[in-house]
């Protein structure tokens, strides 16, 4: 029987609900680096130097595409792991490391504007090793977030995320304009490392290992819950899966992300080579715009979804969203006004992420703790495999000549989601957690917290 060692002081996840929170938004900050790069600044600088809607497309569906593959990630994470350290925490650490050094190898290739091949393989690499630290930081906070903290979690994982996004934005794109392709790589490397150490300063639960080579031991809770084979693994996973409200969402998540991956192919084309802007022009309002929508989820995201629930929520931010888009694909006289693009480029990144606030609780609510990491997975690879898609009706649409097409085509899907919400009713708890506690040996759920 594996016990656990003497309870250490200080830094431990379950024992401080400011520590919590805090390592939600220092590791979701530094998921902005690679999403900001390559889903941003690069093509604006891309599209700075000549290349077609259908160029930064392919550039951008490739850097997305990792994170509609994640739920293999899923699969991996519960399946294997160094308990010792924690259920999660290996996998976030070396994961978070490795973002930082693909980060500077692309700064050592240096690929230049028109090298599509190394830039899409850059950012698929770059974006492959987040979605590990993703799956990792997301089925932690299932893992040791009680419900009444799980509406805050989700506000300060995207806004932090959406910052992230902004700062790494502004940043590399200004480099990439001012000096080089390598000092703007060098630059967006630097936080993904401060905050892989500061993962190696916290533990999960008591008496854990913070490094491998360090004293402690598997916490109990953990060793119960483990699962050390696949098929029963893939056996709960499979079961809490096809319940009937899981698959019903599985639309919800997937259209919700189309229209952001529409507008990450597009939306630099039509800044420079309609409305005439810089590449920094651009890449500095994209990143306010970010900034105060991530500002704005942090401050007020959990309140809203605390106030009015988070199904409701979500059904308000889709009816604002499909607004939005038809306005956009009925005015396409006012592309070039710089005054109406940056009003649309701000209230779709508000919309983009007070969804994404609202969309998360509903989704870690019918999450089992065994197979969270690979639920959760499936849940949001569903979801992001709808920016590829975006990114590729931006292609057929805008780059084909009928840009208008790329708005009404994501407003339909969008009515789609929001017929949904209308008529099913999702879980207002979490009732997975409850199966586990009663069908598995030893899954008693999320134990009790000091605070």
């Amino acid at each position: 029987m594996v016990t656990a060692a003497p309870v250490q002081s200080g830094l431990i996840l379950t024992q401080s609900k400011p520590l919590r929170l805090l390592t939600l938004f220092l590791f979701y900050l530094t998921q902005g680096a690679p999403v900001g790069v390559f889903l941003y600044a690069i093509p604006a600088w891309m599209a700075g130097n000549g290349a077609s809607a259908a160029d930064t497309a392919w550039v951008v569906g490739f850097a997305m595409l990792p994170w509609s593959l994640k739920l293999v990630n899923g699969f991996i994470i519960d399946r294997y792991t160094f308990l010792a350290m924690g259920r999660r925490r290996a996998w976030i650490i070396g994961a978070q490391l490795l973002v930082a050094l693909v980060l500077l190898a692309g700064g050592v290739i240096a690929p230049a504007a028109d090298d599509l091949v190394k830039l899409a393989a850059i950012g698929f690499i770059a974006n492959l090793a987040v979605t590990y630290q993703d799956v990792g930081i997301d089925s932690l906070a299932i893992d040791i977030m009680p419900e009444e903290e799980r509406a805050k979690a989700s506000s300060i994982m995207f806004g932090a995320q959406i910052i992230g996004i902004a700062g790494t934005t502004a940043m590399v794109g200004y480099l990439l304009e001012t000096a080089s392709f390598q000092s703007a790589m060098l630059a967006a490397a630097i936080v993904p490392l401060f905050v892989a150490t500061f993962g190696m300063c916290i533990l999960e639960r008591e008496g854990e290992r913070r490094l491998p080579w360090a004293k402690g031991v598997a916490h109990p809770r953990n060793v119960a819950i483990q699962m050390d084979a696949w098929w029963p693994l893939l056996k709960q996973s499979f079961k809490v899966m096809v319940m009937p409200l899981s698959l019903i969402f599985l639309p919800i998540l997937f259209l919700r992300a189309v229209p952001f991956g529409a507008f990450e192919a597009f939306h630099p084309v039509l800044a420079q080579q309609t409305a005439g802007w810089s590449i920094s022009d651009y890449t500095s309002l994209l990143s306010l715009a970010q900034f105060c929508s991530g500002v704005g989820g942090l401050l007020v995201g959990a309140w809203v979804v605390e106030r009015l629930g988070a199904q409701r929520a979500l059904t308000i931010y889709l009816m604002l969203g499909i607004t939005l888009l038809m306005v956009m694909g009925l005015s396409q006289h006012l592309w070039s006004n710089s005054t109406f693009l940056t009003t649309v480029i701000f209230i779709s990144d508000f919309i983009a992420t007070f969804a994404t606030i609202a969309a998360i609780p509903i989704a870690m609510r019918m999450c089992s703790p065994a197979v969270a990491a690979t639920q959760f997975t499936i849940y949001m690879a569903v979801a992001n495999f709808g920016r590829p898609l975006g990114a590729w009706i931006s292609g057929m649409t805008a780059g084909e000549g009928n840009p208008t097409w790329l708005y009404f085509t994501c407003a339909a899907g969008w009515a789609v989601s929001l017929a949904i919400l209308l008529v099913v009713r999702f879980p207002s708890g979490n009732r997975n957690e409850a199966i586990t506690a009663e069908e598995l040996p030893h899954g008693d759920g999320i134990p009790a917290r000091v605070n």
